[in-house]
């Protein structure tokens, strides 16, 4: 993942994953040592510097088998405070084929660079279910909504989008058709699918960290229960953003919300899967 991002940084927007880091169970410093680390122009040619965090008051990044065989840690990670073995690139890695429909994302980046403007655009491509208005795209672009708003402005003005009112808000729709044709693509049906990744991703994640930390516990089958009620309930908006319907599947109570709570797991997988 390193060397993918480091190979490729001039397709990221450093600001889009530190906005959207704060929405995953992840350390902030950690974002901000992996965005240093891939923006280095020769990695194996530093030195752990006198300002590096010792390996003993260091988080570890890994697993304890892993961190028992490091004799001196990465020094860019250490500056941040976490604890992991010299990391080098590994050569590789490719640009994303920008003619994969999967790919859009990072073509439209080739096109607008990567900013608010090429997000606003992989939005409104692949979202074919009507109109949407500036805060669900900011929310989705993973950039402020007021840079957004901008970016829509000008997009409009431009005549690439539509906008109409709907009571007090302008709600956007792009032009697939046009937009097809200048894509190469044979119609707006071989756009992919919209998918919610900034709701899903942070979602399963949290799902995922929760039934390793559950694995080899000794709880029992209520308290377990509870406790993944608890962390549904906190995931629900993130769900339901992603198109993943927890309503039905809330009746259950006490340990038999464990076959819900699975269902829901369940249907995450298939989202991502059907993503891909």
């Amino acid at each position: 993942m390193l060397d993918w991002m480091a190979f490729n940084h001039e397709l990221l927007s450093m600001q889009r994953l530190r906005n959207l880091a704060g929405r995953f169970p992840l350390p902030p410093g950690l974002v901000a040592a992996v965005t240093t680390w891939t923006r280095q122009t020769a990695p194996t040619d530093l030195l752990v510097s006198d300002q590096a965090t010792p390996v003993q008051d260091s988080e570890p990044v890994f697993s304890p088998d892993v961190l028992a065989f490091v004799s001196q840690p990465d020094p860019v990670f250490a500056q941040y405070g976490f604890n992991r073995p010299p990391a080098a690139r590994t050569g590789k890695s490719r640009e994303p084929n920008p003619a994969l429909p999967v790919n859009l994302s990072f073509r439209l980046r080739h096109l607008f660079g990567p900013g608010g403007r090429s997000e606003t655009m992989r939005v409104l491509l692949t979202y074919s279910d009507g109109p949407l208005d500036a805060a669900r795209i900011a929310d989705e672009a993973g950039f402020a909504k007021r840079n957004i708003s901008d970016v829509l402005a000008s997009l409009t003005a431009s005549g690439v989008i539509k906008a109409a009112w709907a009571g007090n808000e302008r709600h956007f729709t792009a032009y697939r058709e046009r937009w097809a044709l200048l894509l190469g693509l044979a119609g707006p049906a071989d756009m992919p699918s919209f998918v919610s990744w900034v709701h899903l991703l942070p979602a399963a994640l949290e799902i995922i960290m929760w039934l390793d930390e559950k694995a080899d516990t000794a709880e029992s089958d209520y308290l377990v229960a509870s406790q993944a009620r608890s962390l549904i309930d906190r995931l629900t908006r993130d769900l339901e953003a992603a198109d993943i319907d927890i309503q039905r599947r809330q009746p259950a109570h006490g340990a038999a919300y464990l076959p819900v709570f699975a269902e829901t797991s369940d249907a995450l997988l298939t989202k991502l899967t059907a993503a891909r």
